[in-house]
């Protein structure tokens, strides 16, 4: 089993680093780049990317680097590479909204072995190091019964990457979902929702398309937390942007694929 203790010193220090550089910043909002229609980043995704490279260079020199802004062409190696969203939620971010996170993930030879998610609404962090256990800030988390109704993040912002067909099908499984299962369905227009779902706030989530960045650090809490998360068609996650469906157990989680699945046969059929 590798020894990571490096890796959680790092984790606690960057949380830090990162919600300091976001707190000074948040008041005066600068566009850094368009990138697209609907997509731009903000100086501070590009402080905070640069913060956490610099640190991670220093660190960990030999580990390879994936990251929104300045690392978008680094392929996926067998050896160590670290996948990084400096501020997921930047839309968010911008208006104002503090539902955005920092996503940080370390893979190697292709499998997630450690990572780390920055709350900047709650001042929080959750992170893992494997081991079957997820941490918030420096506090186990433990799993606990369910006490609530059934609440799915269903990620809107994810539908602005995606062609009309995938957003009809993502529109005919919200309808199932509203209509059949009496879910209650929030957005919080970023991969928190995620992350969420590793420590039970959320119960469960869908989204039609994320990049590796988005995914990656959020994925990897929530396996270590006892949850499931697979690609639209079931099949387990790997290391590949596209759409997924994640949900804190087992049946939670076939209940949404199979909604999902029953859902977009239809369209696909009248279609």
């Amino acid at each position: 089993m590798n020894n990571l203790q490096k890796e959680e010193t790092f984790f606690h220090y960057i949380a830090k680093k990162v919600r300091e550089t976001v707190s000074n910043q948040s008041k005066k909002i600068i566009i850094a780049q368009h990138k697209k229609e609907n997509d731009f980043s903000t100086q501070i995704d590009v402080d905070v990317e640069n913060l956490i490279v610099k640190e991670i260079n220093r660190r960990f020199p030999q580990d390879q680097i994936l990251a929104e802004e300045t690392h978008t062409a680094t392929k996926i190696p067998q050896g160590r590479i670290w996948i990084i969203d400096p501020i997921c939620g930047t839309n968010n971010l911008a208006r104002g909204i503090r539902n955005f996170c920092t996503n940080i993930a370390l893979a190697d030879n292709n499998k997630l072995i450690a990572s780390c998610v920055v709350d900047h609404s709650q001042n929080d962090y959750f992170w893992s190091t494997g081991r079957n256990e997820v941490f918030v800030n420096d506090v186990l988390f433990e799993s606990y019964e369910k006490r609530f109704d059934i609440m799915i993040d269903v990620d809107f912002g994810a539908t602005t990457a995606v062609d009309k067909s995938v957003k009809e099908k993502h529109n005919r499984f919200l309808r199932k979902l509203i209509t059949e299962n009496n879910y209650y369905l929030l957005s919080l227009n970023s991969s928190l929702g995620f992350a969420y779902t590793a420590i039970g706030k959320v119960d469960g989530f869908l989204s039609v398309f994320n990049n590796l960045w988005d995914i990656s650090a959020a994925s990897f809490l929530i396996q270590q937390a006892g949850g499931v998360i697979s690609d639209l068609l079931g099949n387990p996650w790997t290391l590949k942007p596209g759409g997924t469906i994640a949900a804190k157990n087992k049946e939670i989680h076939r209940r949404l694929l199979e909604a999902y699945l029953s859902s977009t046969s239809k369209f696909e059929q009248s279609n």
